[in-house]
């Protein structure tokens, strides 16, 4: 019985052979090269869920890690806003104080009161990436109506509210016949609850009471930006209105004297205000400063576990390869003698 071996299914098999070897080849090489394995599924089996898990944690992770960035410079930009706030305030008081109400130093104070309300409302409508820093979730809208505006509400409630308790305007020559008493009745009724409550949200303010919240860590959330409607904000308002528009050197001395008294009692209260709020705010930095330390440590842990997955002998791998590239030869060099191969020269 003669047994007859065919060239043609030799050469088949030898080319099935080597594709195979050839797919082994690449995901050898890939494992050489990542270190990993080519194949997660593949190659960890029921193993893999783990490593899906691990890794949408570190995912989850590195997100918050990343909107902690933007956490911390806009904590930053603030705690730099308020020490400006208190600085001019500091300032203005200083000179309040030092000149012990004389009205010849009115004028100079009058200045002084007008720049620190545009600075002061310039400040609490600046932006961030876009976003009003002090308005709240109302981060879309400006959160303080400019004073000096056209028709600007603040400065028209503080007019008509002059106006109907002494008859007269601010820049009138007739307010050096306030006299001090009815001026200090006017500074704590009709003109101080302009800066308060409806009067304060109406004419001054679109800010939202609350304000922004991010988490910084799994399960740990923070109030992460400051309102306008910060008591602080409205004294340090109310009494550079004050200092600045309501009559100022033209006034009677005893008159000046309770703005300036009441101008000096509102910034030292507004000072210890801001200071307050800068204080709230570094415990914010200092808890976002540990959470990113914390999840740092965490994402290395799972780095880890992870490579302790997916990793493999990359010396393994390397030995793989070169034996598949030999493998690979060695079939491509008997195909090639098949070919050579005919019924002519076997007979």
């Amino acid at each position: 019985m003669s047994a007859f071996i065919s060239t043609q299914s030799i050469s088949s098999s030898l080319r099935q052979s080597v594709l195979k070897m050839q797919t082994e080849l690449a995901a050898s090489e890939t494992e050489m090269s990542t270190g990993n394995y080519a194949d997660i599924g593949l190659s960890l089996g029921s193993e893999t869920g783990q490593s899906v898990s691990l890794q949408a944690e570190t995912s989850f992770l590195q997100t918050i890690s990343h909107t902690n960035s933007s956490v911390s410079t806009r904590l930053s930009t603030i705690q730099n806003n308020l020490s400006e706030m208190q600085t001019s305030a500091q300032t203005l008081l200083n000179s309040l104080l030092a000149t012990n109400g004389a009205t010849t130093s009115a004028a100079t104070a009058q200045s002084t009161g007008s720049n620190n309300l545009k600075s002061l409302i310039a400040t609490l409508n600046s932006t961030l990436n876009g976003d009003y820093m002090f308005s709240g979730i109302n981060t879309g809208n400006a959160p303080i109506t400019d004073y000096s505006a056209a028709n600007a509400p603040n400065k028209q409630a503080v007019d008509a509210a002059f106006a109907a308790a002494f008859g007269m305007s601010q820049t009138s020559a007739g307010v050096s016949g306030i006299s001090g008493s009815a001026m200090q009745s006017f500074l704590n009724t009709q003109f101080s609850s302009l800066f308060q409550g409806t009067n304060w949200t109406t004419n001054w303010s679109s800010a939202s009471d609350q304000t922004l919240t991010n988490t910084i860590a799994p399960n740990q959330t923070e109030n992460t930006s400051v309102s306008a409607n910060q008591a602080a904000f409205q004294e340090l308002t109310q009494a550079y209105v004050m200092v600045s528009d309501l009559g100022g050197q033209n006034l009677s001395q005893s008159a000046y004297q309770a703005v300036t008294n009441t101008a000096s009692k509102l910034l030292t209260s507004a000072i210890n205000g801001l200071t307050n709020i800068q204080a709230g705010v570094g415990v914010v930095q200092s808890s976002v400063v540990s959470a990113n330390s914390q999840m740092s440590l965490q994402m290395d842990i799972l780095s880890t576990q992870v490579s302790n997955l997916e990793s493999v002998n990359t010396y393994e791998a390397s030995t793989r390869v070169s034996e598949l590239q030999t493998q690979i030869e060695t079939s491509y060099s008997l195909t090639s003698q098949l070919k050579q191969l005919s019924l002519v020269q076997f007979l």
